[in-house]
């Protein structure tokens, strides 16, 4: 439980794992498969263009893996895939409406376990090392210097890039408390030691929905050469892990994975 201004703040993460009762064909990045399942479950459509939303979802899981291009998924594979809730009232209603099992198009998933708990009651690591795994296409919005038509995106995981996109949406849903000192402690104190990617570094995805999504896909190793808000950095890693990284986060984009590491 986050403790910020005098208000405890709680952020809930929803596991689901389940079993399909017939095979079913996903045709691409299926982030958005898994946001159109929480809209279903809880009955808020209006949810897909609130900003912010006060959820995000990470891709869903086949065989221990993402899903992040077309994939035949046979009768009883195990799936699964994870939310994360900024308001209770909202998780306790999926909990209890996705217990009751969901469809992936026309195919049953019959729900075997649903894992529901507030991760800000986790201890906060003490490492000043951390390994990010980036499970699905991470990208960054950056401000262009003249006007132009499309989105402009940086795809490098560096410190700044990622504790920005966390500090920023943390803020805007109440779960966090930093700003720009926090930042340009970052800048000063946290290195990019190793990164690597798993084939190629930047991914395209099709969107369920239509259109694309580039982004980086692999994994980064940081260090952090200070001690004194190095809570403030697991506490933010925390939101990152639960709420994803970069734009595109509430359809899966930027999901990682957070290890903390010996730094050797």
């Amino acid at each position: 439980m986050l403790f910020i201004g005098g208000v405890f703040f709680c952020v809930w993460r929803v596991w689901v794992r389940g079993r399909l009762m017939e095979g079913a064909a996903v045709s691409g990045f299926s982030g958005t498969l898994v946001l159109s399942i929480v809209l279903s479950v809880l009955g808020r459509g209006d949810l897909h263009d609130a900003r912010p939303k006060p959820f995000a979802v990470s891709p869903l899981f086949a065989g221990g893996r993402p899903v992040l291009d077309a994939a035949a998924l046979p009768a009883g594979e195990l799936v699964e895939f994870r939310v994360g809730f900024a308001q209770r009232g909202l998780a306790e209603a999926f909990v209890d409406g996705v217990a009751r099992g969901f469809r992936i198009f026309n195919s049953r998933v019959a729900v075997e376990e649903v894992e529901f708990r507030d991760v800000s009651m986790d201890p906060l690591p003490g490492a000043r090392c951390f390994r990010l795994e980036f499970l699905s296409p991470v990208r960054f919005a950056v401000r262009p210097l003249y006007r132009r038509r499309r989105a402009l995106f940086d795809f490098t995981p560096r410190p700044l890039n990622v504790f920005k996109s966390v500090v920023r949406h943390g803020r805007a849903l109440g779960v966090l408390d930093l700003g720009a000192p926090f930042l340009r402690w970052v800048y000063t104190y946290v290195g990019l030691a190793d990164f690597g990617c798993f084939g190629r570094c930047v991914r395209t995805v099709s969107l369920l929905g239509g259109g694309v999504a580039r982004g980086f896909t692999g994994w980064a190793v940081y260090r952090v050469f200070g001690r004194r808000r190095l809570g403030d950095v697991w506490r933010a890693l925390r939101v990152a892990e639960v709420f994803n990284v970069g734009t595109g986060r509430g359809m899966g984009l930027g999901a990682v994975k957070v290890e903390p590491r010996d730094c050797g």
